[in-house]
């Protein structure tokens, strides 16, 4: 089971990794393409604009789910480093509760509004708005948040299966 776990952590790790480079790469071809529209041809399009910004949300909330797993993701404390000196159990329960304390309510309110409403929550809410200029729905972006936050939950349960991680290139 222990092995399932980090099997799919690892194959989520690098469909993350792929996607999130994929998504910079799209950026930094709208970008260009507007600035060749802007600069040489004076008519800049504007769909550039918002899929270069539908491409960073979905490329930034990718690559924290890749941060996370090789244990890149930023420490904003040094707690963590006292910590290690009473054990990896501590640590890993300190880590774990923050990541669970964070992601939880993420989860419950992409999906869930007010009296519990599938239609007032993040996603259901995002799905009734439509994108300036590409006329789609945003949900297509909203979903980055749901995905970026079940990605790491189950970077999560890889860890506590014993998943190094990346910890070995950290220290």
């Amino acid at each position: 089971m222990r092995r399932a776990i980090i099997r799919v952590s690892d194959a989520l790790d690098r469909l993350c990794r792929w996607t999130a480079g994929a998504c910079f790469v799209a950026m930094l071809v709208f970008i260009a393409i507007q600035v060749v529209a802007r600069y040489i041809l004076q008519t800049p399009p504007t769909w550039t604009e918002e899929l270069a910004r539908f491409a960073m949300v979905w490329g930034g909330l990718l690559g924290a789910t890749v941060a996370f797993k090789t244990r890149f993701d930023p420490i904003l404390i040094r707690l963590f480093e006292r910590l290690r000196e009473a054990g990896a159990l501590v640590t890993g329960l300190v880590r774990g509760g923050a990541v669970l304390i964070f992601l939880v309510p993420v989860l419950y309110y992409s999906l869930f509004g007010p009296n519990m409403s599938l239609a007032r929550g993040f996603l259901g809410r995002a799905a009734q708005r439509t994108a300036d200029t590409l006329n789609f729905p945003m949900v297509y972006v909203a979903l980055a948040v749901p995905i970026m936050a079940l990605v790491i939950l189950v970077h999560l349960a890889a860890r506590a299966a014993g998943d190094p991680g990346g910890e070995a290139e950290n220290d």
